[in-house]
């Protein structure tokens, strides 16, 4: 339940059980709180940068993989089918 990313999301994982309903009442409580709020916001920015951070390593490797390919030689439509880069971007590192 506190993997929820929205409230909405959080109402699907509660469903009927009273005990989360209370508990989603309180954490909905909190947020109008100033103070949490700053952390929970702080948190949010947080976990997006880890987001980014982790998709700008993961999109690195790709093109570090389809850099040994090219250099390798293989074609552009086998290292867009095993990196998921787009033919513009495997263009650019040629």
């Amino acid at each position: 339940m506190l993997t929820a990313n929205s409230y909405e999301e959080m109402e699907e994982i509660v469903g009927d059980l009273e005990e989360g309903r209370i508990i989603m009442e309180k954490l909905k409580e909190l947020g109008l709180d100033d103070k949490f709020g700053m952390y929970y916001d702080a948190e949010i920015v947080h976990k997006k940068e880890l987001n980014s951070a982790r998709k700008e390593g993961a999109n690195n490797e790709k093109k570090s993989i389809a850099k040994a390919m090219l250099k390798a030689g293989e074609s552009i439509s086998k290292v867009m089918n095993y990196t998921g880069l787009k033919k513009k971007d495997i263009k650019t590192l040629m």
